[in-house]
């Protein structure tokens, strides 16, 4: 059996040992400690399960994404996980996919269940360990979940990967420019394009490009700088004339007490300075654009009403 460093109750009955670890094992590991008949009487009794062939769990695991891409690696050793699956093992704050997808040699011959994609575009030379399993790298990973995703899907999987930080689009881009063939490239070249432009975030470029566009936006200034006394800052959203600022919090996971102290500060001067200031977060932007465009075309209307004529 594999060293695997948090298996508890290996001197109980098979069943209570498979319920207790959330790992896939083929069928000779199990074997090694217990009885065929332990292992048929779990499958007939419906508390073990066979994932892929001679690779069993506990039921109560099934769906846990860790077990499935243990069992992927266990069934087809010579593939890597890849697309969403992976990404969900690199970030299980990231959407859990129905479908696993898995990257294998040109010719191999592979008989998958309907929960598995296998494509055979040769294995990368270089691969990594998500959450115990072998995967390709995150830069990879992201490619392949937009590249097999419904074209709808796409944007949206690049924007929730990069602002989780699974990579960064630099990397993505880098990882784009070695793969020949990349269904949906003209638009994940259009996507990368803008942060070419100067984006500094996924949030950035969705909030310009999906929410805060057109009318009545076009004359806020992106990342512009504002002086604030002896204090130089640099403001998301700006609209000099009405002395609105736009701010766009930054962070989905990772922000910080002392990034949110001094967000609050650098608010406070704002506003002592004469400027109004609305802020977004993620949530707000992906989950009611209209709300964020009404919110600022209102704030909007009501400031060039105040300004002196």
């Amino acid at each position: 059996m594999r060293l695997l460093p948090d298996l508890t109750e290996l001197d109980r009955p098979l069943t209570r040992f498979l319920h207790a670890n959330a790992h896939s094992f083929t069928r000779a590991e199990l074997l090694e400690r217990w009885s065929r008949h332990a292992l048929e009487s779990g499958l007939r009794a419906g508390t073990v399960i066979r994932l892929l062939p001679d690779v069993y769990s506990a039921a109560t695991h099934r769906s846990t994404p860790a077990v499935r891409g243990e069992a992927l690696n266990l069934w087809a050793p010579r593939t890597l996980v890849t697309g969403s699956l992976a990404l969900h093992l690199r970030d299980p704050r990231l959407p859990e996919p129905p479908l696993a997808d898995l990257v294998s040699a040109k010719g191999d011959t592979l008989h998958p269940p309907s929960w598995i994609r296998v494509h055979q575009t040769g294995v990368p030379p270089t691969s990594s360990h998500f959450g115990g399993v072998r995967c390709v790298t995150a830069p990879r990973a992201l490619l392949d979940a937009w590249r097999y995703a419904a074209p709808h899907e796409r944007s949206g999987i690049v924007w929730e990967a990069l602002w989780a930080r699974t990579c960064t689009w630099r990397e993505l881009r880098s990882e784009f420019a070695h793969v020949p063939r990349v269904a949906g490239r003209r638009e994940l070249e259009k996507l990368l394009a803008w942060f070419e432009e100067g984006a500094t975030s996924p949030l950035e470029v969705r909030a310009r490009r999906e929410v805060f566009h057109g009318t009545p936006f076009g004359e806020f200034e992106w990342q512009a700088p504002l002086q604030l006394g002896a204090r130089s800052v640099r403001v998301d959203m700006l609209h000099r004339s009405a002395r609105l600022v736009v701010e766009l919090d930054g962070d989905r996971y990772h922000g910080t007490r002392s990034a949110r102290d001094a967000d609050r500060a650098r608010q406070n001067d704002l506003i002592a300075a004469g400027y109004a200031v609305l802020r977004f977060g993620w949530r707000d932007i992906v989950g009611a654009p209209q709300w964020c465009r009404d919110q600022v075309a209102g704030l909007l209307r009501a400031r060039a009403r105040r300004a002196p004529q």
